[in-house]
């Protein structure tokens, strides 16, 4: 057959993917006529052979260039030109479509590019009508491997249903159905077609995308020709991101740390809350129902044997948060369903039976075979309902395994496997989307949530274990918690640190023991000064008013103070997130990082303060004699405070006691930098991500910025104690708002004293 010409060929292109092109309409005008071909190469006008795609459009495209380059034609899929081009996925064969040349008549030549009902084919519901949507009957019954392609795959292994209408109009029994009225997709609502986020990449008409795979390349500005893209596409598609198309740091302002957020999760995290298509929680693939389907539960479905779909009633479910490592994107927390199942397997590398084998130990022609009747028939009424179609005793696996082995599979054994499913589709926008920040910010949040895999008895008795591998971070155990199912327990996730999740790590441990510690000391010192108060009477020194702190030092003083008490009451709401709440998350961070400048500021004003004013000496304890005025205080605290021992001598020039100076000398000089390097690393984790990554990112630093926090307190507590034991208990407090304090006047001045 002669090749198309270019010209001709640019022409086709043009109808193809012009726009008018994704509504339904008549004939492609501009395909040049063809003849159908069967394998041999003939026409099947002529022939009456079946049809070949291969061959049929092999005549002018690189058919063997395709199918080397296209997912679709490998991994035993069988996906055809047939399926993605022709109008109803099936080359036409009826007679009357040909003329006396066999060649197709021009009314018959309905060509095109993939429309969404031609991906529905084989991948899942797809509705474009008016009328509401429903569950196809055939559904449960187009399974893997069996004759006529159509799986429904991708609604079945995730709910996702692609349509414009809204969710409340379908015929579907949905929990909440009249307030259901976002759309099953806001994409399919908009007219974004799969071609826009799947399309080959090597189509001229995508300039913006990537051509190449070359690494060192972000775009290859070389475009091949239309007539050349059309003899060879390149159908290894394109999955554009959500990116491609959105900038969600314009978007989402509202967000702190917005990118990130944006850094670490999938869009679909949050714009995918919930899915009301029926999407497997388990498959059952070693049996066979009486329609020549698995058997499949269903997350949130509440439906009694031999029930539709439709009139079932669906409550619908919340996708899983898992942990995905890509090598262009890095570590993203994106939605997934997990389906667990069984299935028979051959030979020591567990290769699935496939399909035809596993119907034909089930099956005599279309009726259960007479051995898995009586093997299989419980109430012995000579036929199988569907509640008797199930491999939970040796027995029962014993027949199928027999009547496998006798087909000629070798060693036929139960396997199973947790297989995750990425959620792509069913995207919603506005108030649908997911807004609650103790979906993720909470001890008990969706990033650790149970999964429930099955419900009991499982196929032969084979539990799965937890997958490994694949980019995912799964972590837990697979177990049966009530002996009626099973869950998969995870853990925390140890990969990453989200605040209000993340909890429990041994900064955390440690931090509250030092807190206890200090509380435990304070209650104890308290409760003694109590107990010996009025039995003993403070020692009588004459005092005089002395003014010992400045305005700025006041100012600095309650500043810092007042800081330091937001910083805390905010951490720990950021800390614990959802389980704590006080002025929402998005408020307390941001109330958290401005009063952190605050007091950042704060301090380094007050160090230029009392370096310019030579202020800075009351910080610094004296050599002379250090280790016996530590002594004394100490021994004040410890013993004085309880008889009536007077307060250790306090003058404008010596204001701190020796234990405060060297407090503070750890305080201001350790601990608070400490906490600003580590906050600051918090702050910029999503500003340097490459340096966050190289000293460990938040897994490391949020937990040391946690145990520093939880100092802080122990200080705070310690030293709001310390205030009252001044000669009042609110003397040393009343000092720091006027500045005046009574301080004892020297021998000298005063005359003797008792």
């Amino acid at each position: 057959m002669r090749r198309i010409p270019a010209v001709i060929l640019a022409a086709v292109v043009g109808t193809i993917f012009a726009p008018e092109a994704r509504a339904q309409g008549p004939a492609n005008p501009m395909h040049p006529a063809f003849p159908i071909l069967d394998e041999a190469g003939q026409r099947i006008a002529v022939s009456g052979g079946a049809p070949s795609s291969g061959k049929t459009c092999g005549a002018c495209h690189d058919a063997a260039y395709i199918d080397a380059h296209n997912p679709h034609s490998r991994d035993g899929r069988q996906a055809t030109c047939a399926e993605c081009h022709f109008e109803g996925s099936r080359l036409p064969t009826d007679p009357t479509v040909f003329d006396e040349t066999g060649l197709l008549r021009r009314e018959a030549i309905r060509i095109r590019a993939p429309r969404d009902e031609n991906c529905a084919f084989c991948h899942g519901i797809v509705h474009g009508g008016t009328e509401p949507l429903t569950i196809p009957d055939d559904f449960e019954s187009a399974v893997p491997g069996a004759s006529g392609g159509h799986t429904y795959a991708l609604t079945r292994d995730t709910g996702e249903i692609l349509s414009p209408q809204a969710v409340g109009d379908s015929w579907l029994n949905l929990k909440d159905k009249a307030a259901r009225t976002n759309p099953w997709d806001v994409h399919s609502r908009r007219l974004v077609a799969c071609t826009d986020c799947h399309f080959a990449r090597n189509n001229p008409a995508k300039a913006d995308v990537k051509h190449t795979a070359l690494d060192f390349l972000l775009n290859d500005p070389r475009k091949i020709a239309l007539s050349q893209f059309l003899r060879r596409p390149d159908h290894e598609l394109v999955a554009a991101t959500c990116r491609s198309c959105h900038d969600p740091l314009k978007v989402h302002a509202f967000l702190p740390y917005t990118k990130r957020h944006m850094d670490t999760l999938d869009c679909r995290a949050c714009h995918v809350p919930t899915l009301a298509g029926p999407a497997a929680r388990s498959v059952d693939a070693t049996v066979m129902l009486p329609g020549g389907g698995p058997r499949v539960e269903y997350r949130g479905l509440d439906r009694a044997d031999d029930q539709s779909l439709n009139t079932a009633f669906a409550t619908g479910y919340a996708p899983f948060l898992l942990a995905r490592t890509d090598p262009a994107e890095g570590m993203r927390i994106a939605p997934f369903n997990l389906v667990t199942r069984w299935f028979w397997a051959s030979g020591p590398a567990g290769d699935e039976i496939p399909f035809a084998a596993v119907r034909a130990a089930w099956f005599e022609g279309d009726t259960y075979a007479n051995e898995v009747v009586r093997a299989l028939d419980g109430n012995g009424d000579g036929r199988l309902d569907v509640a008797e179609v199930r491999l939970d005793t040796p027995a029962k696996v014993a027949v199928l395994r027999s009547r496998l082995a006798a087909g000629g599979v070798a060693d036929p054994q139960i396997r199973t496997a947790i297989v995750p499913r990425p959620v792509n589709h069913d995207v919603v926008s506005g108030p649908a989307v997911q807004r609650d920040c103790t979906g993720c910010h909470a001890e008990d949040s969706r990033l650790n949530a149970a999964i429930p895999l099955a419900s009991a008895p499982y196929p032969g008795g084979v539990v799965p274990t937890v997958p490994e591998g694949g980019g995912l971070a799964f972590g837990g155990v697979v177990a049966s918690p009530d002996g009626h199912g099973l869950v998969l327990q995870r853990d925390s996730g140890a990969s990453f640190h989200v605040f209000g999740h993340s909890q429990g790590t041994w900064t955390d441990r440690l931090g509250f023991l030092a807190f206890a510690g200090v509380l435990a000391g304070v209650a104890v010192h308290g409760g003694l000064r109590l107990r010996a108060r009025g039995r003993f009477a403070h020692g009588h020194r004459p005092t005089r008013k002395a003014y010992l702190y400045t305005a700025y030092e006041r100012v600095w003083h309650w500043l810092m103070a007042s800081s330091i008490l937001v910083l805390m009451v905010t951490g720990v709401e950021v800390h614990f997130g959802g389980n704590w709440t006080l002025v929402g998350l998005p408020l307390a961070v941001k109330l958290h990082n401005i009063v952190a400048v605050v007091m950042i500021v704060n301090a380094f004003l007050s160090l230029f303060y009392h370096l310019a004013s030579d202020a800075i000496r009351q910080f610094v304890p004296g050599r002379h004699d250090l280790p016996g005025r530590v002594a004394a205080q100490a021994q004040y605290y410890l013993q004085g405070i309880f008889v009536g021992q007077p307060h250790p001598a306090k003058t404008a020039d010596r204001k701190m006691n020796p234990l405060q100076q060297i407090t503070y000398l750890g305080l201001l000089n350790v601990l608070f930098p400490f906490q600003v390097v580590t906050g600051v690393l918090i702050w910029g984790a999503s500003r340097w991500p490459d340096f966050a990554s190289s000293i460990g990112g938040l897994t490391v630093v949020a937990p040391l910025h946690n145990l520093g926090s939880w100092l802080f307190l122990s200080f705070f507590v310690l030293h709001l104690y310390l205030t009252t034991t001044g000669r009042t208990v609110f003397s040393n407090v009343s000092a720091m708002i006027d500045g005046w304090e009574d301080i004892d006047v020297p021998s000298a001045e005063g005359g003797s004293h008792d």
